[in-house]
């Protein structure tokens, strides 16, 4: 069933409803059924002396101790929910084949160590994300790997992004994907689904990239349906016909069902969504917490989250694996505090201050390791952040195994100038802040590789350098 915008019967516009900002003005015409209703009310006040609609006699001046009581108008039907979910179709290698015409077709890796991102060409022989390189050329020979940049992807995303915002108020992005609200649109763009292929045909022309879109009346089944025509498809699913469409598929399907949940799920011999519906509330809640009663209203197509322009985010994410496994301290620590700077720089361009500060840990055997600690003031200068993130490698580092992945994680944030610092420190913490909007501006202008101090020094010369900084291998982007 396609979402219809409303319509006042014979094509009429809807009056507007009497407010308190707006007393005069005028209740809309209702006809049918409840006309016939009201009408047979008002016949019968009038039979009972209460004048025109139960109020006193229109011709006669109100008597004292009459009470004047106004209809209720009746209240307009709230429109339905409508959102779009965009997801760019292999996101990372499509830009790259964008950009060289020679890989149009070919198999495309973008990753060190493991695929970020592969073209559907590559997929075609079973690579995936989160593949290790050495199985992808195993498993296809020909395949093209590139080390990829970034900052390139980011100005593709918020390329197709800013479209997303010309067709709705309120667009949610994440790295590849985005969620729009369409509700109440219809006036503007028409139908969701055709505004949806125009959306379509506007990233197209603009990037020459094509994008998957799933129209639902909630972010799940909008981004489910998506799932089932990718790439480059349009699909649309209604209310009613969700039952149907989950009902068969695997209980790692469901938003918030991870691999250790479905792990969970499928030993109690539950593997659709379908046979997730009759556990009940309360066992879903003993087994998973408070996402439990969540994926009890989920698998049975129903989803209450918002779509909002997230204006903090929920963290930033600075990582990268090293060119080759390491177990040198002096790489470790110069990585990881060029991270730190880029993280903080990227605070201070959003006007947030972190209260948590988090370490990643890979080492060449794939096993991993984190830790995070919250900062004794919530900060966005990077000595703090460095401090933190410089113990916390200390206490995680501890194997006598090289590392092969290093991150930081910022989070917990809060605007910055929310929180007051001490009196007397007040004026130092003003020059110093002076001080990294000064560095901040340089790096804006020349690129943040212009500006590199302390251990992050001990990567000069190591590691190529652009406008951007240092070539890192798989950095991330915010999240």
């Amino acid at each position: 069933m396609r979402s219809r915008p409303l319509a006042a019967p014979d094509g009429a516009h809807p009056a507007l409803r009497p407010s308190r900002a707006n007393p005069t003005a005028p209740a809309p015409a209702v006809k049918g059924a409840a006309s016939g209703r009201e009408s047979e009310e008002s016949r019968s006040g009038a039979e009972a002396g209460a004048g025109t609609a139960g109020m006193p006699e229109a011709s006669g001046s109100a008597r004292p101790g009459d009470v004047c009581v106004a209809p209720e108008p009746p209240l307009l039907a709230s429109p339905e929910r409508v959102v779009l979910h965009v997801d760019i179709d292999a996101f990372f290698a499509a830009i790259e084949q964008r950009l060289d015409p020679r890989l149009a077709g070919r198999p495309v890796i973008v990753g060190a160590g493991v695929i970020a991102s592969c073209s559907y060409e590559a997929r075609r022989f079973g690579l995936r994300a989160g593949m290790r390189l050495s199985e992808a050329r195993q498993r296809c020979p020909e395949v093209v790997i590139l080390a990829g940049h970034a900052q390139t992807y980011r100005c593709f995303a918020e390329n197709i992004f800013g479209l997303c915002r010309t067709f709705s108020p309120a667009v949610e992005t994440y790295l590849d994907e985005a969620y729009c609200d369409l509700t109440g649109t219809a006036r503007l763009h028409g139908d969701a689904l055709g505004a949806a292929a125009r959306l379509k045909r506007e990233i197209l022309g603009a990037t020459g990239l094509t994008v998957t879109c799933g129209v639902g009346p909630n972010r799940m089944l909008a981004k489910l349906i998506g799932k089932t025509v990718k790439p480059d498809g349009l699909a649309e699913i209604a209310a009613s016909e969700a039952e149907e469409f989950l009902t068969s598929r695997a209980v790692d399907q469901l938003a918030g069902v991870g691999h250790a949940h479905a792990r969970t799920l499928r030993s109690m011999n539950v593997h659709t969504i379908g046979e997730m519906r009759a556990l009940p509330a309360d066992v879903l809640a003993a087994l998973f917490g408070a996402p439990g009663r969540l994926l009890y209203e989920r698998c049975r197509g129903r989803d209450t989250a918002p779509v909002h322009e997230r204006e903090i985010p929920v963290s930033i994410s600075r990582e990268t694996s090293f060119h080759r496994d390491t177990a040198e301290r002096a790489e470790i620590d110069g990585m990881l505090e060029y991270l730190a700077s880029r993280a903080c720089r990227t605070m201070r361009e959003l006007g947030v201050v972190a209260r948590t500060v988090a370490v990643r840990l890979r080492y060449s055997d794939n096993e991993g390791a984190e830790r995070e600690r919250t900062l004794p003031a919530a900060d966005d200068a990077d000595p703090a952040v460095i401090e933190a993130a410089r113990a916390l490698l200390g206490a995680l580092f501890t194997r006598r195994v090289a590392l092969h992945a290093v991150g930081l994680v910022l989070s917990n944030f809060v605007p910055a100038g929310a929180t007051q610092g001490a009196l007397f420190e007040e004026r130092e913490a003003g020059r110093r802040a002076a001080l990294y909007r000064a560095f901040d501006r340089v790096r804006g202008a020349y690129g943040h590789g212009v500006l590199v101090s302390g251990r992050a020094l001990h990567l000069k010369g190591r590691l190529e350098e652009d406008a951007h900084g240092f070539r890192l291998r798989t950095p991330s982007l915010t999240k």
